[in-house]
């Protein structure tokens, strides 16, 4: 085939045994894998910097996951993750995947190279002249040195971070020990279809509990979030000792003179500080995620009930991160975590577990399991 005289017929044949190939290829890596696996893990020899580097490229150009490059070079997933969170680090990337090479010029001294050649061309400035003004000035450089860096390019601009602002606000404030002790309203936008709304949240800032959301057809005004508040003091029968918001327009000396009516101190987050405040704004990335993956209806009181709906079930059925086990409800009420037994195949009780899926309003979105379990000794015999 690969001689015949049409150019269809020869393109087979050469499809054909480049499949033939990787086929015989692919016995001979398992081979070699196979032999790679059987050794205990302390006893692997370890890929050097360049091969790490290679093995996360041929996973970028096949699309693998972490556990499938694992499994293809024989290492635990988890340390193909790591390297992926190396390479963003410079000192942890240079341990993993190597630095460069001891006699590499500075950045510095290659930059200066590329700015002198834009002020003096080729015609003006050979290499070998700026290797010599570079000398003068007390930096050792040859000319060949001058010619590799022109052919390799400029170096990539060095990334000035900003420094992170950190709050100020003292501790009691930035993590309560106990319920309605501190408060976080905010407001963020959403799109239903081709309408935008806005929602208004109120989350305790110890149990992570959303005691109010509103919904709103409008940017909501200092006066509609004075009356949420309210009714969220009047609903919850206690008063926060502070409120904390950020620098919105309607948080300002009206709002703040009709909340200290209430016996409730107002504070303002800084500027470019987002610490403060954070915790309703990880509820508001809870909500849009939600709200991107249900499909809501155009009326404001409707929305309202899936609003109230999700405020349910991220009260009384979600565990939060922040108390383990325990929900913003239980975590409010200071309910104990349950005491976990761990069941074993030979431990002489026979667990039986019944699983049920339900949901909140019907919302499929809003789902929770309810596991019961009840024990039957085994006989000693």
């Amino acid at each position: 085939m690969l001689e015949h005289a049409s150019p269809l017929i020869r393109l087979l044949g050469q499809r054909d045994a480049l499949h033939h190939d990787a086929s015989l290829l692919e016995r001979e890596l398992a081979v070699f894998r196979s032999q790679r696996e059987r050794k205990p893990a302390h006893q692997r020899p370890h890929y050097s910097p360049a091969e790490r580097a290679q093995i996360l490229e041929v996973m970028k150009l096949r699309g693998w996951s972490a556990k499938e490059a694992g499994a293809r070079f024989v290492v635990h997933s988890n340390t193909i993750r790591n390297w992926q969170k190396a390479v963003h680090d410079k000192l942890k990337a240079e341990q993993l995947f190597g630095g460069p090479p001891w006699n590499r010029l500075h950045d510095g001294v290659r930059r200066l190279v590329h700015e002198i050649r834009e002020a003096f061309p080729e015609s003006e400035f050979g290499t070998r002249t700026i290797a010599r003004h570079i000398m003068r000035a007390g930096i050792r450089v040859s000319r060949t040195s001058i010619r590799r860096v022109l052919q390799e390019g400029p170096p990539s601009p060095a990334k000035i971070h900003a420094p992170i602002r950190v709050t100020k606000a003292p501790a009691h404030v930035r993590h309560p020990t106990k319920p309605n002790q501190v408060w976080h309203l905010d407001m963020t936008e959403i799109r239903v279809l081709w309408k935008r709304i806005e929602i208004a949240a109120i989350v305790d800032g110890f149990s992570r509990k959303i005691i109010a959301m509103q919904v709103f057809g409008r940017r909501p005004a200092s006066k509609e979030l004075e009356d949420l508040v309210e009714c969220s003091i009047e609903s919850g029968g206690a008063s926060p000792r502070f409120l904390v918001t950020d620098h919105g327009s309607q948080f300002r000396s009206e709002f703040r003179s009709s909340i200290e009516s209430f016996d409730v101190m107002h504070i303002r987050c800084q500027v470019q500080t987002w610490q403060l405040n954070a915790k309703v704004e990880r509820v508001f990335k809870d909500v849009k995620a939600w709200v991107r993956r249900s499909a809501l209806p155009m009326s404001l009181k409707s929305i309202q009930r899936r609003i109230d709906a999700y405020a349910k079930w991220h009260n009384r059925y979600r565990p939060h991160s922040a108390h383990g086990t325990l929900t913003p409800v239980e975590a409010g009420h200071g309910i104990s975590a349950t005491e976990t037994v761990t069941y074993r195949q030979k431990g002489g009780v026979e667990p039986r577990i019944k699983m049920h899926r339900r949901c909140v309003r019907g919302d499929p979105r809003l789902a929770y399991p309810v596991i019961r379990v009840s024990e039957r000794r085994l006989d000693a015999a």
